[in-house]
């Protein structure tokens, strides 16, 4: 949600009775970015483009809530991504392929039904320095969270200090219902300035072949910084996460994922430091280290990255940004990347929230 900051409200309505108030919002961010990639092909070529945001896709949405009286409300949420230089939609041309959902909130938590991000993404979108990154080069740990799933069913409480959350993903294939499902589960707990938190979920695919996935990650507030920590865990014997990160111009010879998951396991630290009112450094590194590497027994590899960002706000709702981050790779996960076996990148960008 700190994504998702000084949202427009639309209106008010008041249907029926005093508790039954309803309210309707329209909220978004536009973030464009020119970005210079090196070896940004076989030939190692360097590119420059007008791209989404850095570490925000851009993106707009409707929210809202209805109090129904007790305590009670219900909610729901639509959101849409979108790449502000050619107004394409995002998501593989989803309408609403960010979120799309309803539910019932109360004392005891919220219920959400319909397209939601999966406990994994939840938790490291809290953990991370950068709030999950936007470009590939500075996202690909979360890969393995798989981001976002259809036909959810979730429930989020928070009691006290202590932050809860499960979901489960109906496949809806007919003749097995762990065929294409999903399920996972989160906890966190903050006390004063430090928050740990862990996850672990599990996605099937058509075949009920599983992409498990684990991690635990904490954060410190230290006056002007905070420091992040975290480690992100894998075993996928589906070949989503190798098909995802592979470079596409590559060509891959993939062996036989059951027989050989591919397993990460990725390492990183990083800060964010309140250099004045308006100025924030963020810096992180990540490391992955891999086994069975497309499927291929005994094959291993590893990535590093490295990311500096600093954003400046020109007001509440504007924020210019400049990022610098560097990818290596080795072994078998050099068909990651497209040419030389390291990339470096470069952008300035603008970010608008309403």
């Amino acid at each position: 949600m700190q994504k998702l900051a000084f949202p427009l409200v639309l209106g008010s309505l008041v249907a029926g009775s005093a508790c039954a108030q309803s309210t309707a919002t329209l909220y978004g961010i536009v973030d464009q970015s020119i970005r210079l990639t090196t070896n940004a092909n076989a030939s190692n070529n360097s590119v420059v483009q007008l791209t989404n945001g850095a570490v925000t896709n851009s993106r707009f949405g409707l929210r809202g809530e209805e109090n129904l009286g007790g305590g009670m409300k219900a909610l729901f949420r639509l959101e849409n991504g979108f790449d502000p230089d050619s107004g394409r939609v995002n998501q593989n041309g989803r309408l609403f392929g960010r979120h799309a959902y309803v539910g019932l909130s109360g004392g005891l938590g919220v219920l959400k039904l319909g397209r939601q991000s999966t406990e994994g993404f939840n938790l490291f979108g809290e953990f991370d320095p950068l709030t999950v990154g936007n470009y590939t080069a500075n996202a690909w740990p979360y890969f393995m969270t798989g981001g976002r799933i259809d036909n959810a069913v979730s429930y989020d409480g928070t009691f006290g200090g202590l932050n809860v959350g499960a979901s489960y993903g109906l496949g809806e294939l007919q003749g097995n219902l762990k065929q294409g499902s999903y399920w996972g589960a989160r906890a966190a707990y903050t006390h004063g300035n430090l928050s740990v938190g862990a996850v672990y979920q599990e996605m099937r695919d058509a075949t009920s072949e599983t992409q498990r996935m684990w991690g635990v990650a904490g954060s410190y507030a230290l006056g002007p910084a905070k420091l992040f920590a975290g480690y992100l865990g894998g075993k996928d014997a589906t070949g989503m996460v190798d098909t995802m990160l592979n470079d596409s111009s590559r060509t891959v010879s993939y062996g036989y994922f059951p027989a050989n998951p591919r397993e990460d396991m990725t390492f990183y630290t990083g800060l964010t430091y309140q250099v004045s009112g308006a100025l924030t450094i963020t810096g992180v590194v990540y490391q992955d280290n891999i086994r069975n590497v497309n499927g291929v027994a005994g094959q291993s590899g590893k990535r590093l990255t490295g990311v500096l960002l600093a954003e400046y706000s020109l007001s509440r709702r504007s924020h210019l940004y400049g990022t610098v981050d560097y990818n290596r790779v080795s072994g078998s996960a050099a068909t990651e990347l497209p040419g030389r076996r390291n990339q470096t990148g470069v952008a300035v960008g603008m970010r608008h929230v309403f």
